[in-house]
């Protein structure tokens, strides 16, 4: 992890309050808006297949809300995106971070 290359930032939208950014496989996705929850948020990914949330705030042992479930997988979609060569739509509640990897 610590010997990883640089991460790569795919999104930062200061409207939506949205940063995303890539490092060592791991897709991290961090919404700061107070209260905008977003449904098919569209973020930018290098490598395709299907992702699976391995890190969620929403939970409820972090103190969260368990708005996202955990078991719908994620597949890429072919389209580039913020300068990636796929995409993913994610459920992003307001006030969470989710981190995705490749299943």
């Amino acid at each position: 992890w610590l010997g990883a290359p640089q991460a790569f930032v795919s999104r930062k939208h200061q409207d939506d309050k949205v940063i995303a950014f890539e490092r060592a496989g791991v897709l991290f996705v961090f919404n700061f808006h107070t209260n905008k929850s977003y449904s098919d948020y569209r973020i930018g990914v290098d490598q395709p297949g299907t992702y699976k949330i391995i890190l969620n705030s929403d939970r409820s042992e972090y103190g969260g809300f368990d708005r996202i479930d955990e078991s719908v997988p994620i597949p890429t979609k072919d389209e580039n995106w913020d300068n990636r060569r796929c995409s993913v739509y994610v459920y992003l509640p307001s006030r969470v971070c989710i981190a995705l990897a490749k299943e």
